[in-house]
């Protein structure tokens, strides 16, 4: 395996990091895989709500019109179907489908989707949908019948989306306005349905003869790692580094191990734009564990959150605010402690879990950074 090693000397980084921007613009394999397109023409999007699915696709669509020529079609399933049939069944909104019974909401489901079907064309589409509902009334729910979505849309991927769960529960409070049946979940909520997507998301992959790959991707990835996946059928590849020890030495006054981090990100920007056979995902675009630690400093008072304050900053690692599949809020919000009370040892592990997804599901490590001591005088950083 190539390596490239980038000097350190008390922990500085230096410039040089000639393997990787050889690999960014001289791999001509990679180059010859990207001028064959494999392209996902019918793709399911899976995830919770507050992640914002449709702001996501539009800024994907925006991206691959500019750099590839393609126009994709959206479709919001509850938005487009699933809502407007509700009245037909004696619903007024859907805050009163959620609270009805199992059985019921199969029914109103399958109705919703036989709209739905009769719209796919040859278009490249991506459909989004919830593969399931949470409220504190019935609790979990899933309504969707998975044969129907595998034989009608007949997906090639399935993408879930997720966010941090402070972010999400933001925009679904902000969508809500104080009311109540527009939908207000929980952290506990958001949390309990961001993990049943991705099982869903499974279990399309296991009973779909045309959907062979199944990836969870969250919002604050590079948008071009989604654009190459969809478009090129790119593998994707897991960025490992070190994250508590960089943020207790920013905390001591030296910050050039985050920087360090923050050039390696968008050194993998730069591949992956120049490279479509490439798609570099990041554990950092999902950090709550900041948010918990805060709240631990003050566990009985409303905690005050920024996401370009409180977690790593998307435009630290990405260069500009644009280049992540959904911007940041950019606002600071008022977090009840409750909230926070009640989800902080299911967030410590998610973070396990969702790594080890994060590694199942891509090809390797070909871009690992390892920092070992090799002296007192040197260390090393290596991009594997």
């Amino acid at each position: 395996m190539t390596q490239a090693f980038c000097t350190v000397h008390r922990w500085i980084p230096a410039i040089s990091l000639t393997d990787l921007l050889r690999r960014a613009s001289l791999n001509l394999g990679g180059r010859l895989r990207g001028a064959i397109m494999t392209l996902h023409k019918r793709v399911l999007l899976l995830g919770p709500t507050g992640v914002d699915k449709g702001a996501a696709v539009q800024h994907l669509g925006e991206y691959i019109q500019e750099r590839h020529g393609h126009t994709i079609r959206y479709i919001d399933f509850e938005k487009d179907f699933l809502k407007p049939v509700l009245p037909k069944f004696g619903l007024k909104n859907f805050f009163t489908f959620l609270a009805q019974d199992s059985n019921q909401q199969a029914t109103i489901w399958k109705a919703a989707w036989a709209n739905c079907a009769k719209t796919f064309d040859s278009n490249i589409t991506v459909l989004g949908l919830h593969a399931a509902y949470v409220n504190t009334i019935v609790g979990l729910r899933c309504p969707i019948e998975l044969p129907s979505i595998c034989n009608s849309f007949q997906p090639t991927i399935a993408v879930t989306l997720t966010d941090d769960v402070q972010r999400m529960w933001f925009r679904t409070e902000e969508r809500a306005a104080g009311n109540d049946a527009r939908g207000r979940p929980s952290f506990e909520q958001l949390l309990t349905a961001r993990r049943a997507e991705q099982l869903l998301g499974d279990m399309i992959v296991t009973h779909s003869e045309t959907c062979s790959r199944h990836i969870m991707v969250a919002a604050l990835n590079a948008v071009v790692a989604l654009a190459n996946v969809i478009i090129f059928d790119a593998p994707l590849t897991y960025l490992s580094f070190p994250i508590s020890a960089p943020r207790r030495m920013k905390d001591g006054g030296d910050g050039s191990f985050i920087d360090l981090l923050n050039r390696f990100h968008r050194l993998a920007l730069e591949q992956m734009e120049k490279d479509t056979s490439r798609a570099f995902i990041t554990p950092l675009a999902i950090d709550e564990l900041p948010m918990i630690k805060k709240w631990e400093r003050a566990p009985d008072t409303p905690l005050i959150y920024s996401d370009v304050r409180d977690r790593w900053a998307q435009s630290d690692l990405w260069g500009s605010d644009d280049k992540a599949i959904l911007p940041p809020i950019n606002k600071e919000f008022e977090i009840p402690p409750e909230q926070i009370d009640t989800v902080a040892g299911i967030v410590g592990t998610d973070v396990g879990w969702r790594d080890r997804r994060l590694v199942l599901q891509s090809r390797g490590f070909e871009r690992q950074i390892e920092i070992r001591k090799c002296s007192q005088r040197d260390s090393r950083t290596s991009f594997l």
